[in-house]
């Protein structure tokens, strides 16, 4: 009994969740190891409230950029549908902005959920023993460069002029920022999105946690990212190939 007692006093304590918001970036496989029979909440909410607060106090910042994708949208829209007028497309991009100030959270946490749920049935078609209890761990925990995203855009909001810019993505961290969404062909500008830091660092994250909470070899957890990645595109895909 002194033997067991003393054990249990000497076992190490478990890194918190402040302290796992800095491994996920250095020791990803760890954090999955020790969050895997957790909830998943603590991530997901995390992500969806701090990108909501930063979006939502750097919105006015952020509005050009939002408006030019808005508008842009609108005008293929109307060309496409020719029953759509000006004062319908002006309504709609007023209310889009009223909208997005306050929606970018909720839209987030449902994000990942349905990413979860995707990673989830993906991941059975590579033999994963997860559970969707284990996919919302492994997606909460990804999407924690999101947060990182959200940071560096808001910084840029705040400091570059944004009153020329017409895209969000000439805030993004990869090709997508120095094309003009204008001129740059729709199909390789909406690509080009899909091959920001931020993205593909969340896909290897799913990759590391399909490994972990999956319980897949490293050769399928990278096919189960490089699936994952194709799936994302997709949407962009049909965006550019609708576009033209």
């Amino acid at each position: 009994m002194t033997d067991t007692g003393a054990a249990m006093a000497t076992a190490p304590a478990q890194p918190s969740f402040w302290e796992d918001l800095i491994d996920i970036f250095i020791s990803p496989v760890e954090v999955y190891r020790r969050r895997q029979y957790k909830s998943a909440w603590p991530a997901m909410l995390f992500v969806a409230i701090v990108i909501g607060v930063i979006s939502y106090f750097t919105f006015s910042a952020m509005s050009p950029l939002i408006e030019g994708d808005i508008h842009r949208g609108m005008a293929q829209a109307m060309a496409k549908n020719p029953q759509m007028t000006q004062e319908m497309a002006d309504k709609m991009t007023t209310t889009s902005m009223n909208v997005g100030r306050w929606t970018i959270g909720p839209i987030m946490l449902i994000t990942m959920a349905i990413i979860g749920l995707v990673g989830w049935v993906v991941g059975k078609l590579f033999g994963s023993k997860q559970t969707v209890a284990g996919a919302m761990v492994m997606v909460g925990w990804a999407y924690m460069p999101r947060v990182l995203g959200a940071v560096i855009g808001a910084v840029q909001a705040l400091v570059l002029d944004t009153a020329n810019l017409t895209s969000v993505q000439a805030l993004s961290l990869g090709p997508a920022r120095f094309l003009d969404p204008d001129k740059a062909s729709p199909l390789v500008y909406q690509l080009s999105t899909r091959f920001d830091l931020i993205t593909i660092w969340v896909t290897i994250l799913l990759g590391i946690g399909m490994y972990v909470t999956g319980r897949l070899s490293k050769g399928r957890a990278t096919w189960f990212a490089i699936a994952i990645w194709i799936l994302g595109t997709l949407p962009a895909l049909r965006n550019g190939l609708m576009s033209k």
